[in-house]
């Protein structure tokens, strides 16, 4: 066995290293004619693409619209006039006065009162509707709560009426039957 291994063996590796230098060479040959492939391609869509006609590019139209840009970021950029800046003064003079002596306005508590809790016995009409919503929600869980309990008890009874349905047949039939 070993004799035949030993002379197997050099045959092996000279047939592995022709095959890797055939596969090489296929390879090499695919890749070229790939790239040649690539390249006729390449070649053609030049060709038409030189072929075309260029399209003739009317500058003017964008000279006007750059300008006409230019003009806008010119009015934008521009500060204001003087006449724009008086007319907000006197009107925040006129507010200013209107704010200080106009009696319309509704007077703000005192502060001693800001925050204190109101005691009196009589409940308000929002403090009912709270209630009232607070007891629906409980009655809601309540009857939420209910329901779960009766079908959890119900799917029991299915599975207990399964169970006791294979456990009323007598067990004794099956070993009389074997006999």
């Amino acid at each position: 066995m070993v004799t035949l291994l030993h002379h197997v063996k050099p045959w092996m590796q000279r047939s592995i290293a022709e095959s890797e230098v055939r596969m090489g060479q296929r390879m090499e040959t695919m890749t070229e004619h790939k790239v040649q492939g690539i390249h006729k391609r390449l070649d053609a869509f030049e060709l038409r693409v030189l072929e075309r006609p260029s399209p003739a590019t009317d500058l003017s139209s964008f000279q006007a619209e750059l300008d006409s840009l230019w003009s806008d970021l010119d009015a934008i950029i521009a500060p204001p006039t003087d006449e724009l800046e008086s007319a907000p003064i006197a009107l925040s003079d006129d507010t200013m006065l209107d704010a200080l002596f106009s009696d319309n306005l509704a007077q703000p508590e005192p502060t001693r009162t800001y925050g204190k809790r109101h005691r009196s016995n009589h409940i308000s009409d929002t403090t009912e509707d709270v209630r009232a919503r607070k007891w629906e929600r409980q009655q809601n869980e309540q009857s939420r709560r209910a329901s779960i309990v009766d079908e959890e008890l119900r799917q029991q009874r299915v599975r207990e009426s399964a169970l006791g349905a294979s456990i009323s047949t007598p067990t004794t039939e099956g070993i009389m039957r074997d006999m």
